[in-house]
């Protein structure tokens, strides 16, 4: 396949699957397979359910315009990286009952959630 081909078979995958999906898929992920690993299946417990669906969210939620400043992306990307954190934390406390795995989950949500705050607050102050 020429260059041209190339960038235009790139061009569409990006266009149909998005940023991520695109590289996974261009990283011999298959897309498909992944999708049906999570999707909630009948059978599935309850917390896998939900820990399905937190990934599902976070994978959408993680598709971002870069801004090109490595600043803000970062602050971005981490916020949005932190939710995703945040809510399977939220899943274990609802589904869990390990006294340790608890305790990780709840000082998760507490640090997480403080650190978007810092990074809300840099943003906030660097934005133009």
């Amino acid at each position: 396949m020429t260059l041209r081909k190339n960038t235009l078979a790139i061009a569409a995958i990006v266009s149909l699957i998005g940023v991520p999906g695109a590289i996974a898929q261009m990283q011999g992920v298959d897309m498909q397979k992944m999708m049906q690993m999570l999707t909630p299946a009948p059978n599935d417990p309850a917390s896998t359910k939900d820990f399905k669906q937190a990934h599902m969210d976070m994978m959408k939620d993680m598709n971002m315009e870069f801004t090109g400043n490595p600043d803000v992306d970062f602050a971005k990307s981490m916020i949005k990286h932190h939710e995703g954190g945040i809510e399977m934390a939220k899943i274990l406390l609802k589904h869990g009952k390990d006294p340790e795995m608890r305790k990780k989950a709840e000082k998760l949500i507490k640090e997480q959630g403080q650190d978007n705050k810092e990074f809300q607050a840099w943003l906030k102050k660097h934005s133009k």
